[in-house]
């Protein structure tokens, strides 16, 4: 039996190899293309049922966060008789016309080959141009495989998109490790240059420029590409088709609607400008869009629903920015302005991505840079914390600090306490009276931020923080 298998399966083997030989003979550079996009499938769909269990949504809030995208089905829906969209963490569109297709974003490296098999399923013909709202990876993973079949279809970015896709690049491992603590499932080091899900090598055919638009005509729709600097980075674009009154935004207002833009990320990237975003706000506002299609979650549709939203989200980042300048001219320090400075009642938007208090920094430091006129230290590489040990030997014995630390995490003053904190360890890094109360002060933070803001980034964050010290402190019992 066992010998007859053998048998089988050595035949079959060679049997399938002579297939793929002659169907390479026979489909040439075709039949590489397909095996490539279905091989990038395959290793796609097991990557993300691992990120997908390694990511675990919370009950603990109501305002709905980025945490949720990687449970989404990849499927293909149809949204108009012309409008198709590939769903998962990044949307992929797909614009139908009588001379050829238009693609709006390509999606996540993993999921971007099933996007682009169901979208020629759904909505066969060939591609004539790709636009890409920005350069981040969930945006344009796809975009090879697309220009590997249809070479002549043109890319169309905005021309800051070069910039953004060779600084990310050039600081992909620095970026990569700041990821990692708010995404725990990616893996130790970013891919190769030549990998399979590697970021960049895109070279736009066409671009668009800060003050000016792009216009074509496919088959008889009109495409009106729109640059829109501002809450993702300074190389967004959005496309406006007038006929359908149909707004591609990509993640021009962040991956939430509304909310209150990103000027700062904790992973780390460039600042974004607030004018910059604001200006391209009114801009859409003056569109009248009837239908927002975002490159993250559902369509949004209704124009006055959607109005409302835009306006609000205008005039909130508004407020922020004023009340941030207005308080610098009247010599109030950035720590005093990130805690004074809150929106109205009716300025309330979600803060689930985008946060207040490190938008008023980010205002801050975006026009006065890092230097605050505080201190001279800040302008020498000696950092405060190089003197802790001997501030600490100073006082002879942690214990007062720990016994202030712990009253300061009562009082609920958790940010004094991991201060108080962060002395005793660098002095005793394995004081296990110093992890538990830095644990206790970072569950108050995260219940807090549960209870506010919900903000993905600092709950994250938080929790990277607590598993590290819950992981420091089952150390210190089995050592």
């Amino acid at each position: 039996m066992l010998k007859s298998l053998v048998k089988f399966l050595f035949f079959a083997g060679a049997a399938l190899t002579w297939v793929l030989l002659i169907a390479w003979l026979v489909f040439g550079d075709r039949f590489e293309r397909l095996l490539d996009e279905r091989r990038a499938e395959a290793v796609g769909a097991l990557a993300d049922r691992y990120i997908a269990s390694q990511t675990q949504s919370t009950s603990q809030t109501e305002v709905k966060t980025v945490a949720g995208l990687h449970d989404i089905e990849i499927e293909v829906e149809q949204l108009a008789n012309n409008i198709f969209r590939a769903t998962g963490v990044a949307n992929s569109y797909l614009i139908q016309t009588a001379a050829g297709n238009v693609l709006f974003d390509t999606g996540l490296g993993t999921q971007a080959a099933k996007h682009k098999r169901i979208l020629q399923a759904a909505a066969p013909g060939p591609i004539t141009h790709i636009i890409l709202s920005h350069s981040h990876a969930d945006h344009i993973g796809g975009t090879k495989y697309w220009k590997a079949e249809f070479p002549a279809a043109k890319i169309i970015t905005h021309r800051g998109f070069i910039d953004g896709q060779r600084y990310l690049l050039d600081l992909q491992d620095h970026f990569w490790n700041r990821n990692r603590l708010l995404y725990t499932f990616m893996p130790e080091q970013p891919p190769a240059p030549d990998a399979m899900f590697a970021y960049g090598g895109i070279q736009p055919d066409e671009l668009v420029d800060d003050f000016n638009q792009m216009q074509f005509v496919v088959g008889g729709v009109e495409f009106v590409v729109m640059p829109s600097p501002g809450a993702e980075g300074d190389d967004n674009l959005v496309l406006w088709l007038p006929a359908q009154q149909t707004l591609f935004s990509g993640d021009f207002f962040g991956p939430l609607f509304p909310m209150l833009p990103n000027l700062f990320t904790l992973r780390g990237e460039k600042f974004r400008d607030p004018i910059a975003y604001i200006r391209s706000l009114e801009k859409i506002i003056a569109l009248e869009p009837e239908q927002v299609l975002p490159s993250h979650f559902d369509p949004v549709i209704g124009k006055s629903d959607i109005n409302e939203a835009l306006v609000l989200m205008r005039d909130a980042t508004r407020y922020v920015h004023d009340e941030t300048v207005a308080g610098m001219n009247a010599g109030k320090s950035v720590w005093q302005l990130m805690q004074e400075i809150k929106l109205p009642p009716e300025l309330e938007v979600s803060q689930g991505h985008g946060k207040v208090s490190w938008n008023v920094r980010s205002i801050w430091e975006y026009y006065s840079t890092w230097f605050k006129f505080e201190s001279t230290t800040e302008l020498y590489a000696v950092p405060v914390r190089t003197l802790y040990p001997e501030l600490v030997s100073l006082i002879g014995d942690t214990q007062p600090l720990l016994d202030l630390a712990q009253s300061k995490v009562e009082s609920q003053q958790p940010e004094q306490a991991l201060h108080l904190i962060e002395l005793v360890l660098a002095d005793s890094p394995d004081s296990t009276q110093a992890l538990q109360i830095r644990l206790q002060a970072l569950e108050s933070l995260l219940e807090r931020a549960w209870q506010t803001t919900s903000n993905f980034s600092e709950t994250g964050w938080l929790q990277s923080r607590i598993a590290k010290t819950e992981q420091q402190l089952e150390n210190l019992v089995t050592e």
